[in-house]
């Protein structure tokens, strides 16, 4: 017995264990409000637990209060188990499965034993009677929300109009501004090379001051040089004067023979008186000869006193000599440094009046520049105040011309108004005559009922043959009874008859091959008029309206028919599987591709998929006034002047700037005596020019770089700058040029010989140089082309005249580095590539205009109301034929598709892309060339965007799209150990005030009012995430992409993709969606914001994860590979 009850033990231990085991996802699933009330009447709980789960203070949130009730139903055992799993059964059946892993059967065993099968019908219509409360709150919510949507529509109304004012002003404003920002950038660029010529002479004048110090310097070492020379001059001279008197003296001494004499004479004298003393010395001498001798004593002491007289006087004779000489000397040095500082002042003196000559000549240049200086400001000021006076003559001249313009413009708007009229008049008339002429008078009554159910609905035929009603209306002059009809007409109205006539002659040679088809086709007409002929609240004018509207959508059906009687279903369904499989591209842009390419006859002509041969249905569509409206409209959109790359990208800077001078020449024919050389990085320069050709006589000069061209293009007076313009684009200014214009250029032959020298080494390919992203995909073979780009791909070009064609030479980038590859070729040029593009819109709109067509017959749409004719009858045609396209193209399911294809297309519009239905209402032919100038403004398809390489070395913020996935994608990082790499960015908590007060001062990158308060977003808070090396996780919009570039914070973006196959891998995230059919619509509708964003992002493939832990890994993966890429920033869309 023991054992028994231990083994049941077991069983309930082991079934509360699988129960256990699920108890995390259970607590987080279940809501214990709906379990109770079941658990109630299995009584496993009473009305205590069942206050004290719903109730306790102590259980915060519905995990712990479903926790707590499993707890108690653990203690009630095995039947506690089988309540709560009836429970599942009924409210959570796919939890019921995960437990049991068995499909719910909803038995209610628990209720049936306990209260019967009247206590389960009693709670089942207890649930029954809740529903249907909570059923009948959600109708009136749903009557207030649909009171509140008819409100909402009806201020939308009024906005939409009030919009319509606003872009007219939005024009007018966006056109002074265009004009405000040319002249300021003009302005600007006179003002730099203004402060360049300044700069350029501030460094020659100090250049020269210092040139003219150094000169003096110099000048005053010479002179002192001079004076040093003098000085040593005069030193040599008294130097060789003393040398000659030495000289003389040495000349003038005696020989040596004579002196030889002398000593001879000398020693003879002295042996004389050595005999004189001999003789008088011995022996005494008489008393005479003694008196003699005292005598001769006598007389020798006074010779020899009177000798030493003689002696000292010659001595003081001597001494006074040598004073005299000394005298004599010291006074010769004293004249010769007199003479040598003589000498030395003249010499100075000199030095000075020479260079006070100088100055008095300098000075002399100086008043003469100055009067010159002060004759050319005078001159300058007196052209000045002349040019403000021509240009305020020229200025009311031009208002008056332009008032002039505009009674002229709206004279010949209402007289194109009245002649409409009468010709709508005239068409009735002859319509009216024709039906009477043309029906038979036995119609059976059959025909005229089928006639009277045509209803035009759209996306829908109701004709049996593949021509469009109107085509059998025009076929109708051919007719075989056409003498008759003729003869008819002319007794009632000449103008019909003029008028039919010309019709006739404008569509006989369309049909001339279709002879019998064209028959059986005249019965359905004349069955079709009829109809009109018999009801009385139809007009003519506004059935041929219908007509015309269906025949632009079905009149390709036509132009395919081979066979000569209208086609049975099996023809009709071998044609549908023939426009499966081929596409012709004479379908719907063929008028406007004929008509632009005629216009482009000086260009050589593109691929043989972009040219569409001209066809002759084509005038059965529209007259000669819409084909001209649709000619003007695709000629704006063909981008007036070839592709110029963003200015902002290119800071070329001169070495040397040398003077800009100007000539002026004829314009005509300029391409034939001149050749270009160069692009927008190095300039355009002139490799040759013609000899005796009017260039050359003007004085244009090989090496001359060309900077500016004045006059008349395309029959427009403007002024185009040269300087930066690729070489296409120079080459088409100057081919377009007529009469006499005005060129200004430099002499720069140093950057000429450069550019030479690169183009022959190879290190350039023509002078051109700038990165764009392709709006479209682009194949090497179909498109005549040499390089295959697809859509979003970044490609640098280095020619626009590749071997003097419309194609660009590209090389392919590396997304890390941003450097060229190896793999380069050719892309069609801009204008080319703007056809390529219109074609795969042409697809489009053909494949899902078949798709509509199919969708149609099953569920028909509402009809959009068509403008009335009477109102605008030639507007009629033009503009539904662009809107078409235009409300086509923006649809959600054709934008989801055009960027999921092969063929997939980036649509950039300069205005806006959605047309409203109610445009045309209101619409006269007033007004009807400004409608028409919306449309071409819509229409604007830009195939390459410029773009300009950024590198950041912080870690980006990331975004993620679509939004919805956002908060719960981050939840999922953190979670799963990013928080090493990624944070989430806190936002400021603001009131009300602070917040406007904030916003005016600079606006925040992204808010979101919650309460009343709002949470924001600003460039410190990323800044502070990026400053710790991690990347900020951001739940935003994508519109704060734009104001992330701007402040510099290049963001990555991972985008999504949600489909119908991979939705369903999301159902474990907690998505707040009715369904996922409306969780894929939502995801799709917000795919139309990836097109205008300024940079790339990173896409995520449907097929590149298999469930949310590994949509984490690949997200994170993506974010490591993101940040290591080149920043491409499109800067014309910020």
């Amino acid at each position: 017995m023991e054992n028994g009850t231990s083994g049941m033990f077991n069983d309930v231990d082991a079934l509360w264990e699988k129960v256990e085991c699920k108890r995390y996802d259970l607590c987080r699933a279940i809501s214990p409000a709906k379990l109770t009330p079941y658990l109630r009447q299995c009584k496993v709980l009473d009305e205590q637990d069942e206050d004290e789960i719903l109730n306790s203070m102590l259980l915060v949130s519905k995990a712990n209060r479903t926790s707590r009730l499993l707890d108690i139903l653990h203690t009630k055992g095995e039947r506690g188990y089988v309540a709560f799993l009836e429970s599942l059964e009924f409210y959570y059946p796919d939890l019921y499965k995960l437990v049991t892993g068995k499909d719910p059967t909803r038995r209610f065993s628990t209720i049936v034993v306990e209260e019967g099968h009247e206590g389960l019908t009693q709670f089942l219509m207890n649930e029954v009677v809740k529903l249907q409360q909570q059923s009948k709150v959600k109708t009136l919510q749903q009557v207030e929300l649909s009171r509140k949507n008819c409100t909402l529509e009806d201020e939308q109304k009024k906005l939409r109009l009030a919009n319509q004012e606003l872009q007219a002003f939005q024009q007018r404003y966006n056109k002074m501004r265009e004009e405000r920002n040319t002249y300021s950038d003009e302005l600007l660029r006179v003002k730099d090379e203004n402060y360049k010529l300044a700069m350029r002479y501030a460094t020659l004048s100090e250049e020269k001051n210092m040139a003219v110090m150094r000169s003096r310097d110099l000048q005053l070492e010479i002179d002192q040089l001079k004076h040093r020379l003098n000085k040593v001059e005069e030193e040599c001279k008294m130097e060789r004067r003393q040398s000659l008197k030495l000289k003389n003296d040495i000349e003038s001494r005696p020989k040596r023979e004579q002196i030889f004499e002398l000593e001879r004479e000398n020693e003879m004298l002295k042996i004389k008186l050595q005999e004189l003393q001999s003789i008088i010395q011995p022996g005494p001498l008489p008393e005479s000869d003694k008196a003699i001798l005292d005598i001769l004593e006598h007389d020798r002491q006074e010779a020899l006193e009177d000798r030493q007289d003689l002696v000292n006087r010659l001595y003081n004779l001597h001494e006074e000599l040598r004073q005299a000489e000394e005298l004599r000397d010291k006074y010769l040095e004293e004249k010769e440094d007199l003479e040598l500082k003589s000498s030395t002042l003249q010499k100075d003196c000199e030095m000075y009046r020479h260079r006070i000559d100088t100055i008095a000549i300098q000075l002399e240049e100086v008043e003469k520049e100055r009067d010159q200086a002060f004759r050319a400001r005078d001159e300058a000021q007196h052209q000045f105040s002349q040019s403000l006076v021509d240009k305020d003559k020229y200025r009311k001249q031009i208002r008056e011309l332009e008032e002039k313009s505009d009674e002229l413009h709206i004279e010949i708007v209402r007289k194109e108004a009245k002649l409409v009229t009468l010709e709508c008049r005239l068409r009735r008339m002859s319509k009216d005559i024709v039906v009477d002429q043309t029906l038979p008078r036995d119609l059976p009554p059959t025909i005229i009922s089928q006639g009277e159910d045509f209803k035009p609905v759209q996306g829908q035929s109701e004709w049996s043959s593949d021509e469009s009603p109107e085509d059998r209306i025009n076929e109708e002059p051919r007719l075989k009874r056409r003498p008759n009809l003729k003869a008819g007409v002319s007794c009632h109205c000449p103008q019909a008859i003029y008028l039919l006539d010309t019709r006739v002659k404008a569509t006989s040679c369309i049909y001339r091959t279709e002879k019998n088809y064209t028959c059986k086709k005249s019965i359905l007409s004349s069955e079709s008029l009829m109809k009109v002929k018999k009801s009385g609240n139809c007009s003519v004018i506004s059935f041929c309206f219908v007509l015309s509207n269906l025949q632009l959508r079905y009149r390709n059906d036509s132009i395919l028919s081979t066979l000569p009687e209208p086609p049975e279903k099996a023809s009709l369904y071998r044609r549908e599987r023939e426009k499966e499989h081929d596409f012709h591209p004479r379908r719907c842009f063929s008028v406007s591709f004929r008509l632009f390419l005629s216009s482009e006859d000086d260009v050589q002509r593109g691929p043989p998929s972009v040219h569409s041969s001209s066809s002759s249905h084509q005038s059965e569509v529209m007259d000669g006034y819409d084909l001209e409206q649709v000619h003007n409209i695709f000629r704006k959109l063909s981008l007036e002047r070839p592709f110029r790359p963003s200015l902002s990208s290119f800071s070329r800077v001169s070495s040397s700037l040398k003077p800009v001078q100007d000539l002026s020449l004829l314009g005509d024919n300029l391409l034939k005596d001149i050749t270009l050389v160069g692009g927008n990085e190095s300039g355009i320069f002139v490799s040759s020019v013609q000899p005796g050709s009017i260039a050359e006589k003007a004085g244009l000069r090989e090496g001359h770089h060309l900077l500016l061209l004045e006059g008349c293009i395309r029959g427009e007076s403007q002024s185009v700058s040269l300087d930066t313009s690729t070489q296409e684009e120079a080459h088409w200014t100057l081919q377009h040029c007529s009469g006499p214009v005005k060129l200004h250029y430099r002499a720069n032959f140093d950057s000429f010989r450069r550019l030479q020298r690169d183009l022959a080494d190879g290190t350039l390919a023509s002078g051109d140089s700038f990165y764009i992203r392709v709006n479209l995909n682009i194949c090497g073979q179909s498109d005549s082309c040499s390089l295959s780009v697809r859509c979003d791909e970044v490609v640098h070009v280095l020619d626009t005249r590749y071997q003097g064609r419309c194609e660009w030479l590209c090389s392919r980038v590396d997304p890390y580095t941003g450097s060229n590859l190896p793999d380069s070729g050719t892309i069609p040029s801009n204008s080319r590539a703007q056809q390529l593009l219109l074609v795969k819109i042409q697809k489009l709109v053909y494949r899902g205009g078949k798709e509509e067509n199919s969708r149609s017959n099953l569920q028909p749409e509402e009809a959009s109301p068509l403008p009335d004719p009477k109102s605008s009858p030639r507007m009629s045609r033009a503009s539904i034929f662009l809107t078409q396209i235009l409300q086509f193209v923006s649809k959600v399911d054709i934008k989801y598709k055009r960027m999921n294809s092969n063929e997939r297309v980036r649509i950039i519009n300069s205005g806006s892309t959605t047309l409203p239905r109610q445009i045309f209402e209101a619409l006269r032919p007033e007004v009807e060339l400004t409608e028409l100038n919306k449309l071409s403004r819509g229409l604007n398809l830009i195939p390459y965007s410029p773009v300009t390489p950024q590198r950041t070395q912080r870690r980006r913020p990331v975004l993620f799209t679509p939004t919805a996935l956002a908060k719960t994608i981050i939840q999922k990082i953190l979670n799963m150990g990013g928080a090493m790499d990624f944070n989430i960015c806190k936002p400021d908590i603001l009131t009300k005030e602070e917040f406007h007060l904030k916003q005016n001062v600079e606006p925040f990158i992204h808010y979101k009012e919650k309460h009343a308060t709002f949470e924001c977003i600003t460039r410190e808070n990323i800044e502070a995430v990026a400053a710790k090396g991690k990347h900020c996780l951001l739940e935003a919009e994508l519109s704060c992409v734009k104001d992330l570039l701007r402040r510099e914070i290049y963001p990555i973006i991972i985008y999504i993709k949600i489909c119908d196959k991979n939705v369903k891998k999301l159902r474990k995230l907690p998505l707040r969606v009715e369904s996922e059919e409306e969780f894929v619509r939502l995801c799709r509708a917000k795919e139309k914001e990836l097109e205008g964003i300024p940079c790339l992002y990173a896409s995520l493939e449907p097929d590149a994860w298999t469930g949310t832990d590994d949509l984490i890994r690949v997200i994170k993966d993506r974010i490591v590979d993101e940040q290591k890429k080149t920043v491409w920033v499109e800067q014309d869309l910020l």
